[in-house]
C-alpha cells in the first residue's frame, strides 16, 4: 500500500477508452505521486476492469451509480490520509500540483478545501459572480466554493466540524455549493490555489444537452436533476426566498 499520509478517491463510472485522459491515464499519473489511491466503482464495466490494477490500494464496488455526493462520502469514509484529494477519472494532474494544493492546505490556517478552480456565488439568485480559473489569479484567494473535479480536503477540520457531502444532491448538481455554504457556516475557508499542472476537460457539468444520466439502476436527465437540486439548495439555505 502507498503512504497514507495523503489519500486520492477517485469515483469510476465509465472506462472512456477512447478520451485523451480517462482511469486509466490517471492512475499512469499517480504511479509517480505518493498516496493512496481510493476507487469508488459505480458500474461493472469499469469494476471488472480495474479490480486488479496495481495502483488502486483500496476499492468498494456499487452494482448501480451511485452520484457523486455518496461517492466521495464513501471515498473520505474509507481514507486514511491527513490530506484528501478527490479526482475525476478523466483528470491529468503532475505531481507539482498535488504538492501545490497539499501544501497551502496544511498552511492556511483556516483552510479546509482547496483545488485550482472555484466561484464566487450569488447564492439566493444561483448566479455565479467571478469563476476563478487557471491563469486569472496568482496568490491563494478565498472563494465560495471549489471545483469538483480537482481538490483537496484538510481531514481533521473537515470532520471535527462535521462536515459531509449531502447526499440530497445525487447524483450530481449544487453538491459544490451546499460544501461551500458548510464550510463558511463553520468558520472555515475554501480557497483556490494557483497551480498549471493539471488537464481536464468538462464532462456533464458543461454539458448544454439534456443528456440521461443512469442513477440508481434507472434513467434520470441532466435539467431535471439541475432544477430539483437547485430548489433543493434554496429550501436548505434560503428556506424565506425559495
Amino acid at each position: 500500500m502507498n503512504s497514507t499520509n495523503r489519500s486520492f478517491v477517485i469515483p469510476i463510472l465509465h472506462l472512456d477508452e477512447d478520451r485523451k485522459y480517462n482511469i486509466i491515464s490517471l492512475l499512469n499519473d499517480l504511479n509517480d505521486i505518493p498516496g493512496e489511491a481510493i476507487c469508488i466503482f459505480n458500474s461493472k464495466e469499469a469494476f471488472e476492469a480495474l479490480k486488479e490494477h496495481k495502483r488502486i490500494d483500496k476499492f468498494t464496488y456499487n452494482n448501480v451509480n451511485i452520484g457523486v455526493s455518496r461517492s466521495w462520502n464513501a471515498g473520505i469514509n474509507m481514507s486514511e490520509g491527513d490530506s484528501i484529494f478527490i479526482l475525476n477519472a478523466d483528470l491529468h494532474i503532475e505531481k507539482n500540483a498535488v504538492d501545490q494544493l497539499e501544501h497551502f492546505l496544511l498552511h492556511l490556517p483556516d483552510a479546509v478545501l482547496v483545488g485550482p478552480e472555484g466561484t464566487i456565488n450569488d447564492y439566493a439568485n444561483l448566479e455565479i459572480i467571478e469563476y476563478y480559473r487557471r491563469g486569472t489569479f496568482n496568490q491563494p484567494t478565498r472563494t465560495h466554493d471549489i471545483s469538483g473535479f480537482f481538490f483537496a480536503i484538510h481531514k481533521q477540520r473537515f470532520l471535527d466540524n462535521k462536515l459531509l457531502f449531502d447526499a440530497r444532491y445525487s447524483p450530481c448538481f449544487m453538491e459544490e455549493w451546499d460544501m461551500g455554504m458548510q464550510v463558511l457556516n463553520a468558520g472555515l475557508a475554501c480557497y483556490v490555489i494557483p497551480v498549471d499542472e493539471y488537464e481536464h476537460e468538462w464532462g456533464i457539468s458543461g454539458a448544454q444537452e439534456n443528456v440521461p444520466i443512469n442513477y440508481m439502476g434507472r434513467i434520470v436527465y441532466r435539467q431535471d436533476i439541475l432544477q430539483s437540486n437547485q430548489r433543493k439548495f434554496l429550501e436548505k439555505w434560503f428556506p424565506l426566498n425559495k
